[in-house]
C-alpha cells in the first residue's frame, strides 16, 4: 500500500517551493522575522496573541509552589498514589463524557 503525500512541507525548502517564493520574496505586508525570514501579516498577528496569552497566565502560576515541588520529587520526599491518580483520571473522563452528552 502507497501513500500518498496530500500536501508539501511547509518549512525550508518545501515551503519556498510550495508557495512558491523565496526568502529573498517577501509578502506583501510580511513582518521579518528571525533568520531573514518574512512572516506574513495574520503570522505576525498570532505570534503577538500567543506572546500576550502566555505573559497574561503568568500570575496564574505559584512559583514558589512549583520550586517546592520539584525539590520534594528531587529529594524523593513526594509520595505517589497510584489509587489516587487512576481515580481523578477516571472521575474527569466522567465529566467530560457528560459534559458531551448534552
Amino acid at each position: 500500500m502507497k501513500i500518498h503525500q496530500s500536501t508539501l512541507p511547509r518549512t525550508g525548502e518545501g515551503a519556498a517551493e510550495s508557495t512558491g517564493r523565496t526568502a529573498s520574496s517577501p509578502v506583501a505586508g510580511a513582518a521579518p522575522a528571525a533568520g531573514g525570514l518574512t512572516m506574513s501579516p495574520l503570522g505576525t498577528q498570532v505570534r503577538d496573541i500567543g506572546t500576550r496569552l502566555a505573559h497574561e497566565a503568568d500570575g496564574d502560576i505559584d512559583q514558589a509552589k512549583v520550586d517546592e515541588i520539584r525539590q520534594a520529587i528531587a529529594e524523593g520526599r513526594l509520595k505517589m498514589d497510584p489509587s489516587k491518580i487512576a481515580d481523578g483520571l477516571l472521575a474527569t473522563l466522567r465529566e467530560l463524557t457528560q459534559d458531551n452528552g448534552r
